[in-house]
């Protein structure tokens, strides 16, 4: 009798420290996940800009690469959409383009070159 309670009791501890085991990896799985994001963040963008549309229902992210590329997201509850890219090549020192909302879906995105040579104006939909 003593023995076939001691049994059933190994037998508990060891599907414990399964669920236990299974748990810290899933925990452990899930950390590395958020640390690859974070890092891909930090390794590929230069700087970024949050922009919420007049009302508060949108919210896009204008992200810069190393060579001054933007590219826009649409921020969702659980990360961002990719939404645009710039279509031209880099540039060969800091810019930024500004944003304008034209309504709760759409805004425009202008570059204002400082000769007036190069100025570039941009409308997209957020979808």
């Amino acid at each position: 009798m003593l023995d076939r309670n001691l049994k059933n009791l190994c037998r508990d501890n060891k599907v414990k420290s399964r669920r236990i085991k299974h748990i810290a990896l899933l925990a452990v799985f899930f950390l590395v996940i958020c640390l690859c994001r974070g890092c891909c963040n930090a390794l590929f963008v230069s700087y970024q800009e949050i922009h919420t549309s007049p009302q508060g229902t949108n919210t896009v992210i204008v992200e810069y690469d190393y060579v001054c590329r933007p590219y826009v997201y649409k921020k969702t509850w659980f990360g961002k959409r990719h939404i645009w890219t710039y279509p031209g090549g880099g540039f060969m020192e800091s810019v930024s383009f500004s944003v304008e909302w034209l309504s709760e879906d759409e805004i425009r995105m202008i570059y204002d070159d400082l000769d007036d040579e190069y100025d570039e104006e941009f409308i997209i939909t957020i979808l």
